[in-house]
């Protein structure tokens, strides 16, 4: 089973064409979803270009170009922020951007999910593979159990674009958002014309935790992902929790990396 989204690959693209095939997974969270002005939370990040998101587990809000500098002090905090401004861009209106903002302080703490004692870490496992791969870790570091939610575990792929139908005022976009390891697999596709670009990834289900699960103080959880990726430059990461931008969340290191026009994946220093 795949859920299918679409995005804008180039500037000149005059349509994106895509359908989600697992339509009901995120239908209630999406349903609560934000699009105006209100408070949003998310770890403050900035890609390797620049451009800036509040990142709250498989959902992004970009801020805008013009006003990123604010969350600049606050970069890999999980912030709360009161949005004045905020418009739905590109054709699929799902990433907002805000414009104009007041920052709140920490965002809250979570209601349903427990973030105390886990980290995120994103480790490169390209292998004698060209195509890239990484494993998505949450280990616990705390003294207690901690209880995961496999839906709540946001894959997030950065690329260096500026499609004309996308919210990104910036050098930069979120290619893959509001999807995660809960999917066997994601792919999307855009042209023009006969020319057609199409990315995604496949989860390894040998390596897939079931639905919810518990990770023992000491003790780690691995997932292996495999992306495949149109030429250009790109950075991985992932996040869990936020509660559809509603509280804290938990975001990991990202890793950088480059994809040449004969297949070739390389990391990015």
């Amino acid at each position: 089973m795949a859920r299918t989204q679409s995005h804008t690959p180039t500037v000149s693209a005059i349509f994106v064409l895509g359908f989600c095939i697992l339509a009901s997974l995120f239908v209630a969270t999406a349903s609560a979803y934000l699009f105006g002005p209100g408070k949003y939370c998310g770890v403050v990040v900035f890609d390797r270009w620049g451009t800036c998101y509040l990142v709250s587990g498989p959902y992004v809000n970009y801020v805008a170009s013009d006003v990123r500098s604010g969350l600049l002090p606050y970069k890999g905090r999980a912030m709360q922020v009161d949005a004045s401004e905020v418009t739905r861009g590109g054709i699929r209106f799902e990433d907002p951007m805000i414009h104009e903002y007041k920052i709140l302080g920490p965002a809250p703490a979570p209601k349903r999910v427990t973030l105390d004692g886990l980290q995120l870490i994103a480790v490169q496992a390209f292998g004698r593979y060209t195509r890239p791969q990484f494993l998505i870790e949450l280990r616990n570091n705390g003294k207690s159990p901690v209880r995961v939610d496999r839906s709540e575990i946001g894959i997030l792929l950065f690329k260096a674009e500026t499609p004309e139908l996308s919210s990104s005022d910036d050098d930069s976009v979120a290619l893959i958002s509001r999807s995660g390891i809960e999917e066997a697999s994601y792919i999307s596709s855009a042209g023009v014309g006969n020319q057609k670009s199409s990315w995604g990834y496949i989860v390894d289900m040998k390596t897939q935790p079931p639905p919810n699960f518990v990770i023992a103080p000491g003790q780690s959880v691995r997932t292996l992902i495999r992306f495949k990726v149109y030429p250009g430059q790109y950075q991985f990461m992932f996040a869990y929790g936020g509660g559809v931008s509603a509280e804290k969340s938990l975001a990991s290191n990202a890793i950088s990396f480059d994809m040449g026009a004969d297949g070739r994946a390389v990391l990015h220093k």
